[in-house]
């Protein structure tokens, strides 16, 4: 009778490892997806803001 209980509780320990590998996969391509998306919008406001002082300057030495 334990041989059986063994067997069952290295089945189910074998799901929930692939369980949880599949869990923390899910997680880092989230993770990745949010870390591309902020990375973008971070660069689009890097661009304007450079942008603006770009023409802030050109406006101060009367070059527009």
């Amino acid at each position: 009778m334990s041989d059986n209980w063994k067997d069952d509780l290295l089945i189910i320990n074998e799901r929930l490892d692939k369980l949880e590998e599949k869990l923390e996969e899910s997680h880092g391509e989230f993770s990745q997806q949010s870390g591309k998306s902020l990375g973008r919008d971070i660069g689009i406001l890097y661009g304007i803001i450079l942008a603006l002082l770009f023409i802030i300057i050109m406006l101060k030495f009367h070059i527009i």
